[in-house]
């Protein structure tokens, strides 16, 4: 009896804590991905005037000495999760925090899913300030309208 008392008191906490990831300042006009229940498919939603043109952006710069810099932006019906690690800097930033630092730069993008993969690399290199002594960059989009595209670049 006392284990299950422990599992539901431990069960409780974990839902109160919340995900340090999760995000609530994402604007409002911000694609966001539906998942479908009944559906194998995913729709988006979006409007004309979209701060910018895509529901998930990774990316994950690696450096010398097993340093990376990585972002994960991911914003769907459910909510938004947002984190920016940087081993180079040793530093995290995380949810609401994080958004802030990204949906500037998101907004400065041009690309959209049809731009050739060497200026995207590029464009997302500087727009992050990073600088170009890396070994591999790998960058995941999903668009508003569902394409996903893989970058990659390696030195």
């Amino acid at each position: 009896m006392k284990k299950l008392a422990f599992l539901v008191a431990s069960s409780a906490l974990l839902v109160a804590c919340g995900d340090k990831d999760e995000a609530n300042n994402v604007p409002d006009n911000a694609p966001v991905e539906q998942n479908q229940k009944q559906s194998t498919s995913n729709t988006t939603t979006t409007t004309v005037d979209a701060a910018f043109n895509f529901t998930h952006f990774d990316l994950d710069i690696e450096y010398v000495d097993n340093k990376s810099y990585e972002v994960s932006y991911e914003n769907e019906a459910n909510g938004a999760e947002v984190k920016i690690e940087d081993e180079v800097n040793n530093s995290v930033v995380q949810g609401n925090e994080a958004t802030n630092t990204l949906i500037p730069i998101f907004e400065s993008f041009t690309f959209d899913a049809n731009t050739d993969p060497d200026t995207v690399i590029d464009e997302v290199l500087q727009k992050f300030g990073q600088p170009n002594n890396f070994i591999s960059v790998e960058i995941d989009i999903q668009f508003a309208d569902g394409t996903k595209k893989e970058y990659r670049r390696t030195q």
